[in-house]
């Protein structure tokens, strides 16, 4: 269980902040990152000074502007958010987080490449933590973006024989610059239609594990930005999937392999197991919500796969990051 002040800071944060602030519609990160320092072990005065530095730069949360309820509660509009905070948080008070994220989320998680996967991210994160105002949050900010009855379409395939980071080498010869150019959103919407995807074979614990791992490959042989979500995603997913449904091997390896896409398929190669100690001294006074993120989900995905490597390379791409920062 969350601390009271650290739960109170979140649901303050969450009913006075709207999902992006400008310039160009970033996603507010700030709750999921305070829940990633916590899960850290970084003490609540650097957490509370995080938040506070952070708000500065977000937009406020409008008023509701609708009623929602359970007959018209697919509102995929931005504009929808406050009403559909409104509206989870009464589904999770009625029925609970867990029976509200099995009824709803299998409905929304073929959108979650979407938004360059932070609605996933941010429900993740409240579910891993059971917080209740960021799992509403997370399932409001989904249903703004919407499911996508194409990449559903697309992981019902036939699956390929490729598995672990095979699968991602396989869309390599796809690699198209107009894949690579604009808007994230944009880049999504091109590949789903345009790519020649197919989802990878095999069950999804083993897909869970092994493409998970590949993307982490891929952002050790980058450190490139929209690589890093790679690996935060997939640990978001892992976190949701207990709750999202079927044809996950599916939803999973095709949404994985569009965003791969999407950063331009680059080369990568296997790394040898090797393990290191988070900088997490460093972490308590880091401004990057990125660089908290990408260390909290290596930790739980070492944590839960038994695999040291998320720690080493978090700890490899945040050592001079976090020196150069100082």
């Amino acid at each position: 269980m969350l601390p009271e002040p650290l739960t109170e800071l979140l649901r303050r944060h969450r009913n006075s902040y709207a999902p992006h602030y400008p310039p160009h519609d970033n996603s507010d990160h700030g709750p999921m990152a305070c829940l990633a320092m916590h899960g850290l072990g970084i003490d609540p005065d650097h957490i509370a000074g995080f938040a506070r530095n952070y708000s500065g730069k977000l937009a406020p949360l409008p008023p509701p502007m609708t009623v929602v309820s359970e007959e018209n509660w697919r509102l995929q509009h931005p504009d929808a958010y406050p009403a559909l905070l409104v509206f989870f948080d009464a589904q999770i008070v009625a029925k609970g987080w867990q029976a509200t994220v099995r009824q709803y989320l299998p409905e929304l998680i073929s959108g979650w490449v979407k938004d360059a996967f932070h609605p996933l991210i941010r429900l993740g994160y409240g579910i891993e933590f059971e917080a209740p105002s960021e799992i509403a949050a997370g399932l409001a900010y989904l249903t703004c973006v919407g499911d996508d009855a194409k990449l559903l379409e697309l992981a019902r395939q036939s699956p390929t024989v490729n598995r672990g980071r095979r699968f991602f080498e396989r869309l390599q010869a796809q690699r198209r610059a107009t894949f690579a150019r604009g808007p994230f959103n944009a880049r999504y919407e091109h590949i789903v239609k345009t790519a020649d995807l197919h989802p990878a074979d095999g069950a999804f614990e083993t897909a869970l594990v092994e493409l998970s791992r590949a993307c982490l490959e891929i952002f050790h042989a980058t450190h490139d930005f929209f690589a890093l979500h790679l690996v935060t995603a997939s640990h978001a997913f892992r976190i949701c999937s207990r709750w999202a449904g079927g044809d996950l091997t599916g939803l999973f390896s095709v949404g994985l392999g569009t965003a791969y896409l999407a950063i331009g398929a680059p080369a990568f190669r296997p790394i040898t197991q090797a393990d290191a100690e988070l900088p997490t001294d460093a972490l308590a006074t880091a401004s990057d919500e990125h660089d908290i993120k990408l260390a909290y989900s290596c930790h739980a995905q070492a944590l839960a796969s038994g695999d040291p490597t998320y720690r080493w390379c978090a700890a490899n791409y945040l050592g001079s990051r976090l020196s150069r920062a100082r």
